[in-house]
């Protein structure tokens, strides 16, 4: 163990997860005879040095001894190839956007000298007419030209000048990473003999990470509800991944593996007391009878129980690894979007009109509870018939026997409520007023196949015993006489229109206010 050897490792893999990244790094050693001790300078410093494991192959002679990490700050006198010519494009596109910049800052010059010529129309020269017609029609033709040259020339300048800030953004990204404080691995390695060993390097960093997010789009007419997964990958750990094998996992290795303790739960009475100065003498009283009772019977005071902890139950589904393959990832604040994989579901999609609420058709699609699946929970944009309707997250909590998912409303079904009588009538005879009320409701739709439709409106509740309501005609609706809810279900062939009239009557005494209707 003369001398230190130097490890040059590339990076082989990416393992990334939603708090971090698991890099891996390849390289060989050259070991001697006995012990042999390396250091590797490429280390980030955002790696967790627990983290740091180095392993050789089953194959090797030899084995690791000792292995440590210390912070190193390298002294890059040049840059890098990529870099430099980076540098260089930079350079000379930051001359061709001043070209242009100076070019479009002249011809706004020129137009302004010849809008105001064309406002001035001649008037201070002494020339002929036909001179000065001559004059303004030579003005109105440069001043096409130069508009016509002017509008290409802003767009190009305004896309070169986009690339420029991209292109400058990347590379003062890439030289914050060149210059960082890095870390330096030292290992020791022993040998029975001089050999050629492959070294791998894994390592843990927060710096790259990914999300899941889903883009659902349902096809009421087929029937059909399309899922699709997609990642969205950032990487700021200052090194572009070129040709890298990517993997994404929704594993989380820094959670705690521990199972969480048993905890009872316990329920008890409450003790109530009173408000005010009796509240204390009324402790005390108590304090000093309890003491009393636990003297008299010898029985020990109890410990005071914890709280009462409320039951949860959270089902941890097991990790998706997905593989994508060598990938070019580059380093900065941009993110880079990736399809991971599409799903179809059957769905039988059923509209559902609120009619008291808002006059629209809401789509909505039933799912079998099979359908859940093993779903990261992630956020989605929903699409129905090629048009984004609005986000949710998937999967859905199941509240219902049925697994609903909303799909937002639909311009496709017109539903029209009027309200056709509102009329209060009395006798002379009577103490209750009557107050008739009357609904039409209307429907139509555009859609080539046949819709199910479930119908909403509502009945007054009564809260008081003189207060009654009473249905006089509910069209073929069911009421829920608890709610209020009267309910149609129904099936709309094409180019059919639905219309129904219900009407109710709500009595009351005379001369006592109602609020609510």
């Amino acid at each position: 163990m003369d001398s230190i050897v130097s490890l040059a490792l590339s990076l082989a893999s990416v393992t990334l997860y939603p708090n971090g990244a698991l890099y891996t790094y390849t390289g060989v050693l050259s070991a001697h005879r006995g012990y042999t001790q390396a250091v590797w300078l490429g280390l980030p410093p955002q790696a967790n040095p627990q983290s740091v494991r180095v392993s050789v192959p089953p194959t090797a002679g030899g084995y690791v001894v000792q292995t440590a990490v210390e912070p190193y700050s390298p002294a890059w006198q040049a840059e890098p190839p990529d870099l430099l010519a980076l540098r260089r494009q930079i350079d000379s596109l930051e001359g061709v956007v001043a070209r242009l910049a100076d070019r479009l800052q002249i011809l706004a010059l020129q137009e302004s000298t010849l809008t105001q010529n064309l406002r001035l129309g001649g008037e201070e020269s002494a020339v002929s007419p036909e001179q000065v017609e001559r004059y303004l029609a030579l003005l109105e033709r440069q001043l096409s030209r130069l508009l016509a040259e002017r509008f290409p020339l802003q767009k190009q300048y305004r896309s070169l000048a986009d690339t420029l800030a991209r292109w400058k953004k990347r590379y003062e990204s890439r030289l914050v990473g060149l210059s960082q404080a890095r870390a330096a691995l030292q290992l020791t390695y022993w040998s029975p003999q001089r050999e050629v060993v492959p070294l791998r390097v894994e390592l843990m960093a927060p710096t790259a990470s990914w999300r899941l997010q889903y883009r659902i789009r349902a096809l009421p007419t087929a029937g059909q509800l399309r899922i699709q997964r997609w990642a969205t990958l950032s990487n700021h750990s200052g090194e572009d991944w070129k040709g890298i094998p990517l993997t994404l996992s929704t594993a989380q290795p820094t959670r705690s593996a521990e199972m969480p303790p048993f905890i009872p739960w316990y329920v008890d009475f409450a003790e109530v007391y009173p408000l005010g100065r009796y509240l204390r003498s009324q402790k005390a009283t108590l304090a000093v009878g309890e003491a009393a009772d636990a003297a008299s019977e010898g029985a020990e005071p109890e410990e005071p129980a914890a709280p009462p902890p409320l039951p949860a139950i959270q089902e941890q589904i097991l990790s998706r690894t997905y593989e994508l393959g060598p990938q070019t990832v580059l380093a900065g604040q941009q993110t880079t979007l990736f399809f991971l994989r599409e799903d179809t579901l059957p769905a039988a999609f059923h509209f559902f009109v609120n009619a008291p609420a808002a006059q629209k058709a809401y789509l909505r699609a039933a799912l079998l509870l099979e359908a859940l699946g093993l779903w990261e929970q992630a956020p989605a944009r929903v699409e129905v018939e090629g048009q984004e309707v609005g986000t949710l997250v998937w999967p859905p909590q199941l509240t219902e026997d049925t697994l609903w998912l909303d799909l937002g409303s639909t311009d496709r079904i017109q539903v029209r409520r009027t309200e056709t009588l509102n009329r209060r009538e009395t006798r002379l005879a009577s103490s209750t007023l009557h107050h008739r009320f009357a609904y039409t409701l209307r429907l139509s739709h555009t859609y080539p196949t046949p819709i199910r439709l479930t119908v909403w409106d509502r009945l007054p509740v009564s809260r008081h015993a003189d207060i009654k309501v009473e249905p006089d005609d509910l069209a073929g609706a069911t009421l829920d006489p608890e709610t209020g809810k009267v309910r149609w279900d129904l099936t709309l062939e094409p180019g059919q229109t639905w219309e129904r009239t219900f009407r109710f009557t709500v009595k009351y005494p005379k001369g006592k206010p109602l609020t609510g209707l």
